[in-house]
């Protein structure tokens, strides 16, 4: 597969025209990098050199508490990038650990490289800063939910409204283990809240990873 194959779905590659997308790979100059699942792409403080794309696979990004546990922080996917707003930054460094979650394809792209292809084309520098611009609202919505929800009930609540489609359904993306992750709390912990809500009528579980929400004022009231 050719380097267009590998980087015509990426999202800040989004709505550019073929050939124009042909002309701004031409010539481009690109490593690309093989992981096995669970190996570690990098570390926290190991410094940003390029920009860096899932080609293939997943990834996710962590930060370990003093404790030991860690707190899963992102999550990447095909056409993904990774550590976008880092990279023309003065501390350049990564402030999470990077880990393959299956087995992925990066491709790393130098600060050069990608400052010639913005000078070449402008809709692919409106796209790479809507791109690092909306991760950096995720991160802040995610920052506000982890200081303002501080127990299990109201994480749980607040990620269930924030999930939730037109048919008060939520689809469980994650297992319980990765949501707990996200919350900084223990599996069993969350497990408990979560029965405790089914038990309460609160939630139907209709499938294992699908729950429904008979009333969304009663979830509510049982904020803390």
């Amino acid at each position: 597969m050719n380097i267009f194959e590998k980087l015509k779905n990426v999202k800040i590659f989004k709505d550019i025209q073929k050939e124009h997308l042909e002309v701004l790979l031409l010539e481009l100059k690109y490593k690309v990098k093989k992981f096995d699942k669970n190996e570690v792409i990098a570390f926290r403080g190991d410094e940003i050199e390029d920009l860096i794309i899932v080609a293939m696979g997943n990834v996710y990004t962590e930060m370990q508490k003093l404790n030991g546990d860690s707190i899963v922080v992102d999550r990447l996917s095909e056409g993904d990038v990774l550590a976008g707003a880092f990279i023309f930054g003065k501390d350049n460094r990564f402030p999470v650990d990077v880990i393959a979650s299956s087995e992925s394809e990066l491709i790393y792209i130098s600060k050069e490289e990608i400052i010639k292809m913005f000078q070449l084309n402008e809709k692919l520098l409106q796209n790479y800063l809507g791109v690092i611009s909306n991760k950096t609202q995720f991160l802040s919505k995610k920052i506000w939910f982890s200081f303002t929800n501080k127990s299990i009930n109201n994480k749980l609540i607040a990620y269930l409204l924030n999930n939730m489609n037109r048919n008060n359904q939520v689809l469980l993306q994650n297992s319980m283990k990765e949501i707990a992750q996200m919350f900084g709390v223990a599996r069993p912990s969350l497990s408990r809240v979560l029965k405790e809500f089914i038990d309460e009528g609160i939630i139907i579980r209709k499938e294992k990873n699908l729950l429904e929400i008979p009333s969304k004022d009663i979830l509510v009231d049982k904020v803390d």
